[in-house]
């Protein structure tokens, strides 16, 4: 009886020569063999899936839904190759090769279950945090950022026609705050914005901070006793005699624009303030909405829009029924007259002029804002993918969150290729920065 774990004729051999009456012997052999022909069930959620799959890879073949088709060649010449782990396997005659109902999904060469990457999707949707979902879940934090990036990057694709208007449409401009929260260059913050990151930090560990990009520690602290230098010091601090201090003092200038040089160690005692109101630290977002639930959401630029932002995003979505209603921003006016779009506009500090109101993009800002108040922050390269998640939750907010998970892993199966993280990381910001980093 010690050696279980060998085939089943050797336990069958092990039972026949141990002392054991007819009732143990039947009563092991029943077990063995409800043990051998038992096979892994998949769950509700898992056979909906895989029917969900099915009907996704018939579709894109214009088969009908009883026809399995072979995600890699497009053969119908298929026939089953038997089971592995509960799920039926082919085997395509014309390719010679064989797949699951997992090939050609999003679940193929993944780690994470059907049923995770069910529950991953609802709780993205439902607005969890990375942390949560990992807890949940029990997978790795990355893991949760990198699928989070994928689902945004294929609904942004998917929603970059977004919608057309053809009646009252009443438009304008959210902002958000500008955040380079993901860049941990000190040289970014240093040379290019010219300023100190946005984090609490003591006098001493922004000395330090500094520090490390070529300046002289004695220099630093003798700019903290006299915080009244002003440029010209500042600059002839390179040519005293101390050729230590003016080697490393050089070393920072030579990769820094001297300008910001001086604004970051000018301001370097003080506390990195950000501007109140409409400034290049806001990122625009371009709205516009109807009756009709049509919808446009699109980050533009940083500070106040101009009107070629306005008629490079917007006018193509117009047509010559659609009456615009905005607030008094004379950019409308502007594109208004040069497209002959019939303009209605709100003058400030009213709600309301002749029985037009800007009521629904008032409400929608609200519901961006909610959105976007549960990731505590978002890194501005990647807000238009936030923004996309927005718009197709909101598009599709009659949905269950069921319904909606089986949508965008439909979306997701029809990835070519799998993105990397590294990929994410190295994303461009899709916005005018209008020369801010040089």
């Amino acid at each position: 009886m010690s050696d279980f774990n060998s085939t089943y004729n050797d336990i069958h051999k092990q039972i026949a020569i141990a002392d054991f009456t007819d009732e143990q012997i039947q009563e092991l052999m029943t077990a063995l063999q409800i043990k051998r022909s038992a096979k892994s069930k998949l769950t509700k959620e898992e056979k909906v899936f895989y029917q969900c799959c099915r009907e996704r890879r018939s579709y894109a073949q214009n088969q009908d839904l009883d026809t399995v088709v072979c995600p890699i060649c497009g053969s119908v010449k298929v026939i089953k190759n038997g089971t592995r782990t509960g799920r039926q396997r082919y085997f395509c005659k014309d390719c010679q090769k064989t797949f699951g109902d997992t090939n050609g999904t999003v679940a193929f060469r993944s780690k994470m279950s059907i049923g995770k990457w069910i529950e991953f999707i609802k709780l993205t949707l439902q607005g969890e945090s990375c942390r949560t979902i990992a807890k949940n879940l029990r997978i790795n934090k990355q893991t949760v950022l990198h699928n989070r990036y994928r689902i945004c990057a294929v609904l942004h694709q998917f929603v970059s026609n977004q919608d057309d208007f053809r009646s009252l449409a009443e438009s304008d401009e959210y902002y958000y705050p500008l955040s380079f929260k993901d860049i941990k260059d000190p040289m970014f913050f240093l040379g290019t914005l010219g300023r100190m990151p946005y984090t609490h930090r003591k006098l001493d560990k922004k000395l330090e901070y500094v520090e490390k990009q070529g300046f002289d520690t004695e220099f630093l602290h003798s700019l903290h006793k006299n915080a009244k230098l002003d440029r010209n010091e500042l600059l002839n601090f390179v040519e005293k005699d101390d050729l230590q201090s003016q080697e490393k003092f050089s070393n920072a200038l030579n990769r820094m624009d001297t300008e910001k040089v001086i604004q970051v160690l000018k301001t370097l005692n003080e506390q990195q303030k950000k501007k109140r109101g409409i400034s290049n630290q806001q990122v625009c977002c371009l709205s516009c909405v109807d009756r009709d639930k049509n919808h446009f959401l699109q980050t533009v630029c940083v500070g106040r829009i101009q009107p070629t932002h306005i008629e490079q995003a917007l006018v193509t979505h117009f047509s010559k029924d659609t009456v615009l209603v905005t607030d008094s921003h004379r950019a409308y006016k502007t594109v208004a007259n040069k497209h002959k779009i019939p303009l209605k506009q709100i003058p400030s500090g009213k709600h309301t002029s002749g029985g037009y109101s800007l009521g629904h993009i008032n409400g929608y800002h609200h519901n961006i804002s909610d959105f976007m108040y549960l990731y505590h922050g978002v890194s501005s390269k990647f807000l238009d993918y936030y923004l996309a998640l927005f718009y197709w939750i909101e598009k599709n907010k009659d949905k269950s969150y069921l319904d909606q998970a089986y949508d965008i892993i439909t979306l997701l199966s029809n990835q070519t290729k799998k993105i990397p993280l590294a990929k994410f990381k190295d994303k461009p910001i899709s916005f005018d920065l209008k020369g801010l980093l040089g």
